[in-house]
């Protein structure tokens, strides 16, 4: 899994371990894979509050 450190207005940053993200209407999802190798959202921010996304490990 990679480490992305997301950079939000307001709140500082806060990190995710996550497979990838993507957005979605208004949102942005980090997810990853169950042991079927189906999609599991880990975490899902309104992209709206997101400055940037960086890949740090992986």
């Amino acid at each position: 899994m990679d480490k992305y450190v997301i950079n939000k207005d307001f709140s500082g940053q806060r990190e995710v371990e996550a497979a990838g993200f993507k957005t979605v209407g208004d949102f942005i999802d980090f997810y990853t894979f169950d042991g079927d190798g189906d999609i599991v959202v880990t975490l899902r921010i309104r992209s709206a509050r997101v400055e940037t996304i960086d890949l740090i490990s992986g």
